[in-house]
């Protein structure tokens, strides 16, 4: 079902209950990847292979405008959307938040509750609000 759903769909994906990924339209994920419980995304997202996505994750790809100071913010409108990039083999633990133009490295883990603001480097650790690196993997 997911070939039909993504851009690209490799194999063995997994979807777990109540996903939100909208018409599914910009999504590419890659082998023996899946989208938690109750997650919610969008496009444009990369999602690499052997990618684990705990419950509850939500993937931002864009923001209110604020540079305004004259007309109330939610009247500016919203940022471009900038395209989230997950490479492979990462765990994102429960509750995380990854903002918009956001790039995972390749075998990091995201620590529950995190909120990632900047690129993770691969084989990191990172926790805490905003996300810190606190160990390597390496």
């Amino acid at each position: 079902m997911g070939k039909h759903l993504f851009d690209s769909c490799g194999d063995n994906i997994n979807i777990e209950k109540n996903a939100n990924f909208g018409n599914g339209m910009g999504i590419v994920i890659g082998n023996n990847s899946g989208l938690g419980i109750n997650c919610k995304v969008r496009g444009p997202l990369t999602i690499g292979d052997d990618v684990m996505m705990g419950p509850d994750v939500m993937i931002f790809l864009s923001n209110h405008q604020t540079s305004r100071t004259d007309i109330p913010m939610r009247g500016q409108g919203s940022t471009s959307r900038k395209r989230v990039i997950i490479e492979d083999d990462v765990w994102i633990g429960a509750r995380v938040i990854i903002l918009p133009g956001v790039k995972i490295g390749k075998g990091s883990i995201i620590g529950a509750g995190a909120v990632v603001t900047k690129d993770v480097p691969q084989y990191s650790v990172v926790a805490g609000n905003p996300a810190k690196i606190i160990k390597s993997r390496l």
